[in-house]
């Protein structure tokens, strides 16, 4: 079995980590780790429980800097597995998903990994049965490339060269190569990954995009990446905690902001009007959608930070010593 390492950024979700946590317990291949990086206000009492009376390695970090990005660079930098799996701290994992990850790094190709993802509706139940099938070559056209298009009918994980617009549909069940895979059920050969230079933490806010630009990178280094279904898992997706954005206001900000950036450090800059264009017209169809026309100013405020931001180029983050508890 490849050495594996789980890492789950969490924020203010302690029960649904903790249930997170004994459902990859119950799987969990002997060689494997849980890395836990905390940037919750406080540190809820049934996680303590699990640390103190866990029978598997569990580590534990607690971290004073916010930020999706930098909470998986952090423990990125810390896990032992040549394999990193990155999942959620609201998600219900389904059967053999580490094994159906790990399963896809035999072929040397293989930089990464992005699984099936369900999710629950209003009522809370899922809204597809979280079984799993592989089409047959028929149904699949016989095709898998780089561009997402692994069914006929189906494109997985695609991204559009001239406006930098993604098509997920990771609820699919055909097989395929993909261009980005979704930060909630996604996993990289670490080897991989530090080579194409871990995640951008200028990536800010609703944590929106930086997994897609590190796909990319992990691509231009020499990687492949692909769609297995059967890595299947339920995303909860809950309301509080997590990196849901407040309000519409910091939504949209950071949705211009983050969108301004992936574009200008993955796409041909002549391109850019097209992108500007495409962009501005999104933002008129969601503020007459929401009868809000401030919708269209905080997305133009966003837009014109992530140009900044670019400009500014890689600035590092300095913050207080973390707080570590480990127990192999």
């Amino acid at each position: 079995m490849i050495r594996t390492s789980i890492i789950i950024p969490t924020y203010n979700r302690g029960k649904m980590l903790c249930d997170t946590i004994s459902h990859l317990a119950e799987s969990l291949p002997a060689d494997a780790e849980i890395i836990v990086v905390d940037q919750s206000d406080d540190v809820y009492p049934g996680l303590m429980e699990i640390m103190k009376n866990h029978r598997f390695r569990l580590r534990y970090y607690k971290i004073f800097i916010k930020g999706l990005p930098h909470a998986r660079n952090y423990g990125l930098e810390r896990a032992l597995g040549e394999i990193v799996i990155f999942c959620d701290d609201d998600v219900i994992p389904g059967n053999g998903f580490i094994e159906n990850h790990l399963r896809n790094y035999y072929d040397k190709e293989i930089g990464g990994v992005g699984g099936r993802i369900l999710l629950t509706g209003k009522d809370g139940l899922v809204n597809q049965p979280p079984t799993c099938r592989r089409f047959p070559a028929s149904e699949t056209g016989g095709r898998e490339n780089g561009d997402g298009k692994s069914h006929r009918n189906v494109a997985i994980g695609r991204v559009r060269r001239w406006d930098a617009h993604l098509t997920g549909n990771f609820d699919a069940t055909a097989r395929g190569y993909i261009g980005h895979a979704q930060g909630c059920n996604m996993s990289f050969r670490k080897e991989a990954i530090m080579k194409a230079g871990k995640f951008d933490e200028r990536f800010g806010g609703s944590a929106h995009l930086e997994e897609t630009d590190v796909c990319l990178r992990v691509r231009k280094a020499g990687y492949r990446l692909v769609f297995d279904p059967e890595a299947t898992l339920v995303h909860l997706k809950d309301n509080k905690g997590g990196c849901r954005a407040e309000n519409y206001q910091q939504w949209f900000y950071w949705y211009g902001h983050n969108g301004m950036l992936f574009f200008l450090k993955n796409f041909n800059h002549r391109i850019l009007p097209i992108f500007i264009a495409s962009q501005f017209l999104r933002l008129i169809l969601s503020a007459c959608k929401r009868r809000n026309p401030l919708i269209v100013f905080w997305g133009i405020c966003g837009y014109w930070k992530g140009l900044k931001t670019y400009k500014a180029g890689v600035r590092p983050l300095l913050g207080v010593q973390p707080q570590c508890y480990c127990r192999p």
